[in-house]
């Protein structure tokens, strides 16, 4: 009797799997349409919502096209009334040349534009000196910045 009460205990969970797993498969078959019905519904939200995103994108970049477009008209304008200022600075170096020959000789004036050339060479070195100082000061800066502060004296 004993065998036969161990036997039966050994088959209980047995044949509650048995009978268990067709139900859970049926459940399974069951529940899948709905599950498969809902991610294809969350599927077509994010869409929704992602081709919403890429319409603002667009207006976006219209606007952006726009913004450039007004700008590259407005530089080309920009350009068009310099054009004039500088033919007019050409004129005045002309004309000033001119009267510095009239008035100093043609050679005092090729004298007096070496010098002032070499004004302008000295000028020009000076701010590129200035640049690279400013440019080590920068550097000291950063490097200041990068390291940790000192310890407190005791």
């Amino acid at each position: 009797m004993s065998d036969a009460r161990l036997s039966v205990a050994t088959l209980r969970p047995v044949l509650r799997e048995i009978i268990s797993w067709p139900i859970s498969a049926a459940r399974a078959a069951v529940d899948l349409p709905r599950a498969m019905e809902r991610s294809i519904r969350e599927a077509n939200e994010l869409m929704e919502v992602s081709r919403e995103q890429l319409e603002v994108i667009r207006r976006q970049a219209d606007d952006a096209l726009e913004q450039a477009e007004r700008m590259n008209d407005l530089l080309g304008r920009m350009v068009r009334l310099t054009e004039p200022l500088e033919r007019a600075q050409r004129g005045g170096e002309y004309a000033a040349e001119r009267l510095k020959r009239a008035i100093f000789g043609p050679e005092e004036a090729a004298a007096r534009a070496s010098i002032d050339a070499e004004v302008i060479a000295e000028e020009t070195a000076l701010a590129e000196q200035g640049e690279v100082a400013d440019q080590g000061e920068v550097a000291e800066q950063q490097e200041a910045s990068a390291r940790p502060p000192d310890p407190p004296e005791r």
